[in-house]
C-alpha cells in the first residue's frame, strides 16, 4: 500500500511540474500576444483534443487499398469526368460495385468536379439478376425529374459509366426506394437498361 501511495505522490508531482511549466509556457507566450492567457490556454487544450481524438476519416492501410474510377460532372462542362478513389480492396465484383456506388454519392475531390445526384440519395440495395446490376437507391434520388434533360443524363451516367469502369459490358437497371421507375417521368426513361456512353466523358 505504501508503496502504491508513493507512486500516486510521484504521480502528482510530474502532474503539478507539467501543469506549472505549460502555464508559464502559455503566460510567456501571452505577453507577445492580445490573446488572454486562459483563451490561449483552452484553444490549446481543445487542439491537443481534436489532434488526439481525429484520425484520417479514410484511412486504408495501402495493403489493403484498392483504386476505382468514378465519374462526376465537370464544371463548366456537360460532361463526366473520372476521379480516382481509395476502397478497400475486394476480389467480389457485386462488392467493387457497391463501392463505386457509393463512391458516386459522395463528393468528389477536385475542385473542378462536382457531384451529380441528388441530396441525400443513398444505396438501398444492389443485386445482380439474368446480366444486369440492378441499383436500388433511396426516394431522394427521384428529385432527379426536376433536373433539366442534360443534368439528368449526367447524373444516371456517372452511375452507369462508374459501374462500368468494372465491367465495359455491364446493364444497369435502377430502383427507387424498391419500386421501378416510371417510365413517363423526367426527360429520361430510367425504368430502362443502360449501358455504358462514351460520348459524355470529357477528355483529360
Amino acid at each position: 500500500v505504501s508503496g502504491l501511495a508513493e507512486g500516486f505522490e510521484k504521480f502528482a508531482c510530474l502532474a503539478v511540474n507539467f501543469s506549472a511549466d505549460l502555464y508559464a509556457g502559455i503566460t510567456e507566450k501571452a505577453k507577445n500576444s492580445d490573446e488572454n492567457p486562459v483563451t490561449m490556454a483552452s484553444n490549446i487544450a481543445s487542439q491537443t483534443s481534436s489532434q488526439t481524438n481525429s484520425a484520417p476519416e479514410d484511412f486504408i492501410p495501402s495493403e489493403d487499398v484498392q483504386i476505382l474510377q468514378v465519374y462526376f460532372g465537370v464544371k463548366g462542362q456537360d460532361k463526366i469526368e473520372s476521379e480516382a478513389k481509395r476502397v478497400h480492396k475486394s476480389k467480389v465484383l457485386i462488392t467493387q460495385v457497391r463501392q463505386a456506388v457509393n463512391s458516386v454519392l459522395e463528393s468528389p475531390t477536385s475542385e473542378r468536379l462536382y457531384k451529380l445526384l441528388p441530396e441525400g440519395v443513398n444505396l438501398r440495395g444492389l443485386f445482380y439478376e439474368s446480366g444486369v446490376f440492378i441499383v436500388d437507391l433511396s426516394r431522394e434520388f427521384s428529385e432527379i425529374y426536376t433536373f433539366g434533360t442534360t443534368e439528368q443524363v449526367l447524373a444516371v451516367y456517372s452511375i452507369v459509366n462508374s459501374i462500368c469502369e468494372l465491367d465495359p459490358k455491364a446493364k444497369v437497371r435502377f430502383l427507387i426506394n424498391g419500386s421501378e421507375p416510371d417510365g413517363e417521368d423526367g426527360h429520361i426513361d430510367l425504368s430502362g437498361i443502360f449501358t455504358k456512353l462514351d460520348n459524355i466523358i470529357a477528355e483529360k
